[in-house]
């Protein structure tokens, strides 16, 4: 019997189209997660704000060193010769007991002094006057 011989076909084997997949767009990243910034807040001893919003976190983070504060009264009147310093924040009667972070602003304040420390806790009684490093303190006291 005679063999017969397939012919090979003419046409090129085309190889299929396979669909890419879409390039995603990379995620920004937003910054530091709540519980990160939470977690390096209480591995310096500082006190979560209460408002818990990562802006403070993040605020409390860059500028309190640890959550021992100051106590202090004022010693003498501030005068208008700190009108442009921190000391100037301390407006309230001159017998008023203040509480102020361990900080950079807090350092300043001693610095004058113009203030007698009367201690230090890490968070202030109902009966202190509570001043925190204001959000613009590295423009206004710079």
């Amino acid at each position: 019997m005679a063999e017969k011989k397939k012919k090979a076909s003419t046409k090129k084997a085309t190889p299929k189209k396979v669909a890419k997949p879409k390039a995603k767009p990379k995620a920004v990243p937003k910054g530091p997660s709540k519980a990160t910034l939470a977690s390096s807040l209480k591995e310096k001893g500082i006190p979560l704000p209460v408002s818990g919003e990562a802006s403070d976190m993040e605020h409390r983070l860059k500028h309190w060193k640890s959550g021992m504060g100051y106590m202090v009264r004022l010693h003498r009147n501030a005068g208008g010769r700190f009108k442009d310093h921190p000391l100037s924040l301390l407006d309230s009667p001159r017998k008023a007991l203040y509480w102020l972070p361990d900080s950079e602003m807090a350092d300043k304040i001693l610095a004058t002094r113009r203030v007698v420390i009367v201690g230090r806790v890490s968070e202030p009684s109902s009966n202190m006057i509570v001043i925190d490093v204001p959000s613009d303190y590295d423009t206004r006291f710079a």
